[in-house]
């Protein structure tokens, strides 16, 4: 007795959704599109079972039939892909639906496969022509700044380290100027002659220096101006800068800058 209410109870539970599906299946458009689907007439097979749908939108028997015409008949991926996750939203146990699921995958695949961008237009090649010129650009201004920072770093690290090679060459001196030793005849004109020729030769090249110091383009500079300014030879300046073009200077350019010889000093 209570096994037979147990399958009875079953059968009511399951009797909506099956006399649903059957409903369905048995709409006039539905069938009539079926018959065309047998005929191999796909295009009006494809209006039956849309006409299926404008009666009962929910139609999933009708959603499934479209999804699988478009998918291996007319190969329009994109309605396949609609009608098959229709489907699948409206009957998500149904037996196919596994199935149609590796259907959409497959159809995703083919889409996107199918899909064609197109030329570019005139416009659109040129303007990325010249994205491409401006990129390349910036790289080699990047490049160059680059090397820039190397020369300042290196300028930045002689102009600490001069003061303290000045300070090592005077200390001699300095020492020498406190002596308490007497004083022989003659001794203060040779004390004040190499006194002259210590400060020269300092002032020409701090000792243990390289013999170029480095100069940081700014406004308005050139090879003339600077060869004043540091009270060195016009010839001089260009021999310390080969293949340099004194009117092409760019600002932030490093440059080197020969020490004054003792005669040039004077």
């Amino acid at each position: 007795m209570v096994v037979a209410l147990v399958f009875a109870g079953l059968g009511v539970g399951c009797k909506p959704m099956a006399t649903a599906r059957m409903d369905e299946e048995r709409e006039a458009y539905f069938l009539d599109a079926k018959e065309r689907l047998l005929a191999e007439d796909f295009t009006e097979a494809v209006l039956g079972f849309e006409k299926a749908l404008e009666v009962n939108p929910q139609n999933a028997a009708a959603h499934l039939e479209l999804g699988l015409v478009h998918y291996q008949e007319t190969h329009d991926y994109a309605a396949a892909i609609y009608h098959f996750n229709k489907m699948l939203e409206l009957r998500p146990d149904h037996v196919m639906a596994s199935r149609i699921r590796e259907h959409l995958e497959r159809c995703r695949m083919d889409f996107a496969s199918s899909v064609n961008l197109g030329p570019l237009n005139q416009h659109t090649e040129a303007r990325l022509k010249r994205l491409v010129e401006e990129r390349d650009e910036l790289r080699e201004k990047v490049s160059q700044m680059e090397g820039q920072v190397v020369q300042l770093r290196e300028v930045l690290k002689a102009t600490r380290q001069a003061p303290a090679q000045m300070t090592q060459a005077r200390e001699p001196d300095l020492a020498g100027s406190g002596s308490t030793s007497p004083s022989l005849p003659g001794a203060s004109e040779a004390t004040e002659a190499s006194t002259l020729t210590s400060s020269q030769s300092a002032s020409a090249r701090p000792l243990g220096q390289e013999k170029f110091r480095k100069h940081v383009i700014r406004s308005n500079d050139n090879f003339y101006k600077l060869a004043q300014h540091y009270g060195i030879d016009l010839k001089a300046m260009e021999q310390a800068n080969p293949g340099l073009n004194s009117t092409k200077l760019q600002i932030g350019q490093v440059i080197n800058v020969p020490y004054p010889t003792t005669t040039a000093s004077r």
